[in-house]
């Protein structure tokens, strides 16, 4: 019976001690939500509007495979019932900057092609998109993005991350 007393108790023992602290854990806030309009305010992505994109793809220039389409990415109406790119992660993301053990910037480059039809002529409009993300041990997130390089996004600390295009 204390053998089995002293096993229970050490493996407890064992367990409690080996537990990790909270602070281990990373928080990844990395999801893009990008919105596209023109000049009039519609909206371009809502393939259902007169005039607007017909469809959206995302093409990496980083990766090993010349052009490869990236995947993961999906057009979502929000509350308002306007369409947005909602972009969690998939393109390759290169380091940029190790300004420390503990702080280091990623990037990631890639064209967003919209597509329009109009008349059975199909027409793409290839922009680039460059995306920084700052990595520390407790935090990764989307910290600035480009959008034909020209900066459209700068992290605030508690916002979702928005971008609204005007083509």
């Amino acid at each position: 019976m204390k053998k089995y007393f002293l096993t229970i108790t050490l493996v407890l023992l064992t367990l409690v001690c080996c537990r990790g602290d909270e602070e281990d854990i990373q928080t990844i806030d990395q999801v893009l939500n990008l919105y596209i309009h023109n000049s009039a305010g519609q909206d371009m992505l809502n393939s259902k509007i007169d005039g607007s994109y017909t469809s959206v793809n995302l093409v990496d220039l980083l990766d090993e495979t010349a052009l490869k389409p990236i995947t993961g990415y999906s057009l979502i109406k929000d509350a308002d019932t306007v369409t947005y790119l909602d972009y969690p992660a998939g393109a390759v993301r290169l380091l940029q900057d190790s300004i420390s053990p503990e702080e280091k910037i990623y990037y990631s480059n890639f064209i967003i092609q919209l597509v329009t039809t109009k008349n059975s002529v199909t027409t793409t409009d290839p922009d680039t998109i460059r995306i920084e993300y700052k990595w520390t041990p407790s935090l990764f997130q989307l910290s600035k993005l480009w959008y034909n390089e020209e900066l459209k996004f700068t992290k605030v600390q508690g916002q979702r991350n928005v971008v609204k295009i005007v083509k």
